[in-house]
């Protein structure tokens, strides 16, 4: 049976890659696409509901988000739902994973497991698998501060030069030099390469049946420049101190993206799934991106007692409490905090009884003099606690699209419910969905 590799290529938007493909660009994917086809897939209806955080988690369990009730970053933690590597295992599979987002690590066995960065589940692996799963931690949750500790510089140096491919090496160098020169998308590139190249290394040493290989800056350069990519024909512009408009950050993540498909298709007896989850559509008006540099600080500034707080994606984070009496008294200061003009800017509190997710959505440009208000009280100069993340290009949108090297556009159907990938990679391994989903999920 050839092992099955599963590229969750998050939200990666396909017309987009058809555009650039007809101007001579992506040869890879070309030939991928003429050779196996395409299929898109469908999710939830409501906008709220399409989050990759939950739309994985469908993926990973077969269940809708009505079945699985996976809703928050961290959540599939806590759930008690079934995920694809935990039931392949347990029928005897090997399994690993790189970076699965919102994924729990309840394997028993695997050679590999390099944890979503954003949650906090095991890491499976000793050595370098262990030092570069915390340098990535590290590095994606202080991006926008743009604070790399001495230890993560040597881990990712380490993994480039000790995991990576001679063919990476072009890329590497061309975004070394775009981080110098402040193109913030060429960290992300650089990520999503360094991962693929751990994934490759490490799949090479233990060739486990079943892998998955989540990358997400795919998602992250949309979010933050659709409107500066070639196939976009609104009318939104990004002004020039934020993305210059010879450059085109999409096609460059989507011609790196077409080497890792190359180097993927180069492994033998593997079979190839690629999905996306969802795809992206551009934003009406641009919103600005922000994120508390120091979550402890500023919640202590204001007066918000805690017992734990955890940051998420972006503008996120969780608060944990001793006590719910002071789950409460936070939610009730942070519903306070306002403009002078008495805008929230925490206007998402999930309160779920003993912990409070929050969300910094105040969306427009901030100054030096910017200002909060809370109980009376000013707070100066709100933008020294906060850092600036991006301007946000992209929104999601509920079709998803889904390749496989064991298909032919002929015996492809035309679209199929997101929950159906997990059937297929159940069938890849000869296991009866009919008679096991129920017993295991």
């Amino acid at each position: 049976m050839e092992k099955l590799i599963f590229w969750e290529m998050n939200e990666i938007n396909f017309p987009y890659i058809k555009a650039y493909i007809k101007k001579g660009k992506l040869p890879n994917w070309e030939k991928f696409i003429n050779t196996y086809g395409i299929v898109t897939t469908t999710s939830e209806d409501k906008y709220e509901e399409l989050e990759p955080w939950i739309q994985w988690p469908t993926v990973r369990t077969g269940r809708t988000y009505k079945e699985h009730k996976v809703f928050r970053l961290g959540d599939m933690e806590s759930s008690e739902k079934r995920q694809h590597w935990e039931i392949l295992e347990e029928y005897g599979y090997s399994v690993a994973a790189i970076s699965p987002i919102n994924g729990s690590n309840r394997t028993n066995n695997s050679p590999f497991w390099i944890p979503d960065p954003w949650v906090d589940t095991k890491t499976s692996g000793k050595g370098f698998i262990e030092r570069i799963a915390k340098a990535i931690k590290q590095a994606v949750n202080d991006n926008s501060q743009e604070k790399l500790e001495v230890k993560t510089i040597v881990t990712l140096l380490e993994g480039m030069l000790t995991k990576s491919q001679l063919s990476s090496w072009p890329q590497y160098i061309r975004n070394l030099f775009g981080v110098v020169k402040k193109q913030h998308w060429s960290k992300a590139i650089i990520l999503d390469r360094l991962l693929a190249d751990i994934f490759i290394s490490l799949w090479k040493m233990h060739k486990p049946d079943f892998s998955v290989l989540f990358l997400n800056s795919g998602a992250h350069i949309q979010h933050h420049y659709m409107c500066s990519a070639m196939p976009y024909d609104g009318d939104v512009k990004n002004p020039s101190w934020y993305v210059h408009n010879s450059k085109d950050p999409m096609l460059e993540l989507l011609e790196m993206y077409d080497n890792i498909l190359k180097d993927l298709l180069k492994l033998k007896d593997t079979r190839l799934i690629i999905a996306t989850g969802l795809q992206q559509v551009p934003y009406e008006s641009p919103t600005f991106y922000w994120r508390l540099k120091n979550h402890s600080e500023f919640l202590q500034k204001i007066g918000v007692k805690f017992s734990r707080v955890q940051a998420r994606m972006t503008r996120d984070f969780l608060l944990e409490f001793n006590h719910y009496q002071e789950l409460v008294h936070a939610k009730k200061l942070l519903a306070e905090v306002r403009l002078e003009n008495g805008e929230r800017v925490f206007g998402e509190l999930d309160d779920r009884g003993g912990d409070l997710f929050v969300s910094l959505t105040y969306g427009s440009d901030i100054k030096d003099n910017f200002n909060l208000y809370l109980n009376g009280k000013e707070y100066v100069n709100f933008r020294s606690d906060i850092a600036f993340v991006a301007i946000k290009n992209g929104h999601h949108h509920g079709t998803g699209y889904y390749l496989d090297n064991f298909r032919k556009p002929s015996k492809l159907k035309e679209s199929i419910p997101l929950q159906g990938l997990f059937k297929v990679i159940m069938s890849h391994f000869s296991i009866n969905m009919n008679n096991d989903l129920k017993e295991h999920v």
